[in-house]
């Protein structure tokens, strides 16, 4: 007995539907970004190294005793709190 798996199911008008799924070549991922590389690694290289102005902000930050301020810590601390016990990663121990 011989199957066809490319059958055509008659409609109560009498049209006919054949739908086969045929997989579309997408291009992948990694081959765009290496398409984009030389663009990148140009980009790359005409960034300066630092910013100074950062550089100097960071500074100051890590120099004052009061920064972060413990409304912010607490609310980082309550955010991580959240995250532990709805995603059950409270009970992941080591």
């Amino acid at each position: 007995m011989e199957t066809d798996s490319n059958f055509k199911v008659a409609r109560s008008n009498g049209a006919s539907a054949a739908k086969r799924f045929v997989p579309t070549a997408k291009a992948d991922p990694e081959e765009k970004l290496l398409a984009k590389w030389p663009v990148l690694q140009q980009t790359l290289q005409s960034l300066p190294n630092t910013r100074p102005e950062a550089v100097a902000r960071a500074r100051q930050l890590i120099a004052d005793p009061g920064y972060p301020p413990p409304e912010m810590l607490q609310s980082m601390a309550e955010q991580f709190a959240l995250y532990l016990t709805t995603t059950g990663a409270a009970s992941l121990r080591p």
